[in-house]
């Protein structure tokens, strides 16, 4: 049976190619984004909704992968490799780029799509292995956090920092460098972190599993630390609504920023607001503010001022038409990448991913921002 769809697919992506010049006549171009579903990552999945609101169905084509994308890596594989049996596809956003991803681009590589540009945003495979697969690829700078996130804790007098992780994550090699940064900046801060392992929520028991024990142990955590700042920190999306719920309960918890900074993630779920992901950055800044400050709380949590994540696949598919319109000719165009996100993002630091062994990857961008102190979104 695989044989046939792989002789199918093979087909199909033949004939997929002899028609490419007759597209790029006609100007005909797609973009086709693959996203979580929106338990996995609702911010990912309502950009790729943007970006069809934006440019139409005709020119966005979307996917999910699935919940269980560990376990499932051919369906994420085969998904991703589809995209390209439509010939007016001419660039592939994959975010975020969970394993399966360099499989898949390395397939679509294979069967000739020249024509076809690669952009993985927040992967989860190694650097070297995403990047040498990739044409471009994007991720909030996970290490540079390990300074951020500290810096917000010295300013709050944290005393202990609770990391909630598990195996899978603390295997990849940007958690793992935040993480070491993040210690050092502790044990030179005189803050206690400790490491906790968590269910992972890809593992048989789910996400609800994962959520209920963060829901269980902060208390815990608080108990044992009674009368001190504890901080709480998780490197897992679905964990955040969660977390959140619980620190809001806490006087003495802490929540420096979500996994992937932004305004809208988890935040309106856990504080019940009607927030148009996406929509209003100032404006939804403004809204947590004011619910945190009814529950005594705008001193005790951060983020980042603009959805990171979100911007990635925006920046991606503003690229990926620009090539396919001929716009833009170099595959990856660093100015020009730094200057697309500078102007949606003010601020923004873009640089090129160097790893512990000092190798730099030119297609490989990180970027950073600065956490929000809520108390300067109050009415004033």
């Amino acid at each position: 049976m695989k044989k046939i769809l792989s002789l199918v697919l093979a087909v199909a992506l033949l004939l997929s190619m002899t028609a490419t010049v007759a597209v790029a006549e006609e100007g005909n171009w797609k973009v086709a984004i693959l996203t979580g579903t929106v338990s996995q990552g609702e911010e990912e999945f309502r950009a790729a909704e943007k970006a069809i609101a934006t440019f139409g169905a005709e020119h966005i084509v979307t996917d999910t992968y699935p919940d269980s994308f560990m376990s499932e890596m051919e369906t994420t594989v085969s998904k991703i490799v589809a995209f390209a049996a439509d010939p007016e596809v001419k660039a592939i956003v994959v975010c975020q780029a969970v394993p399966g991803t360099k499989a898949a681009f390395d397939k679509i590589k294979e069967i000739g799509r020249d024509d076809i540009l690669l952009i993985a945003g927040t992967p989860q495979e190694d650097p070297a292995v995403i990047s040498a697969a990739s044409d471009i690829v994007m991720y909030a700078d996970e290490v540079a956090q390990g300074d951020s996130i500290m810096e917000k804790c010295a300013e709050w007098g944290i005393e202990v920092f609770i990391h909630y992780s598990f195996p899978r994550h603390m295997a990849m090699e940007l958690i793992v460098g935040r993480h070491e940064l993040l210690q050092q900046n502790a044990d030179a801060l005189g803050i206690e972190l400790v490491d906790v392992v968590a269910p992972d929520p890809t593992a048989e028991a789910g996400l609800s599993a994962s959520q209920q024990f963060i829901l269980e142990d902060v208390p815990q955590q608080m108990k044992k630390y009674e009368g001190k700042k504890v901080a709480f920190f998780t490197t897992n999306c679905g964990m955040q609504p969660s977390l959140q719920t619980a620190v809001l309960a806490e006087p003495n918890a802490y929540y420096p920023q979500p996994c992937c900074p932004s305004p809208y993630h988890a935040f309106p779920a856990t504080l019940g607001l009607e927030l148009a992901v996406g929509g209003d950055d100032l404006g939804a800044l403004q809204q947590i503010a004011a619910k945190l400050e009814e529950h005594g709380a705008t001193g005790r949590f951060s983020t980042w001022a603009s959805p990171v994540a979100m911007t990635m696949i925006e920046i991606g598919v503003e690229y990926g038409k620009a090539w396919a319109q001929g716009e833009i000719t170099d595959r990856n165009d660093a100015a020009k990448l730094s200057e697309m996100f500078n102007a949606k993002i003010d601020g923004a630091k873009v640089a090129n991913y160097t790893n512990a062994e000092g190798k730099t990857f030119d297609n490989y961008y990180t970027i950073l921002l600065a956490p929000v102190n809520f108390a300067d979104y109050l009415a004033k």
